[in-house]
């Protein structure tokens, strides 16, 4: 599955939204608009400065013992060793 996400203008209640080549093949797309705040909107950040923006934002109760007792088994998985 590919996804696409992107702050765009609203004008006159329409976007206009240029999708990257790997939409070139799919005939239809689920589109789901959210309003955002516009102090948050940052379209001049590329994809990288919004990585490192988040990087290290994991909660304080986010675990740091992860191991294979956390994995689900609902699907084979290598092991995380």
């Amino acid at each position: 599955m590919y996804a696409h996400r992107t702050i765009e203008t609203i004008t006159d209640l329409h976007i206009h939204i240029e999708l990257p080549a790997e939409f070139a093949n799919c005939q239809q797309a689920e589109i789901i608009v959210l309003p955002i705040d516009p102090a948050a909107a940052r379209p001049s950040q590329s994809w990288q400065e919004r990585v490192l923006a988040m990087a290290g934002t994991l909660s304080d109760d986010f675990p740091d013992d992860i191991d294979d007792s956390d994995l689900g088994q609902d699907v084979p998985r290598d092991s995380l060793e």
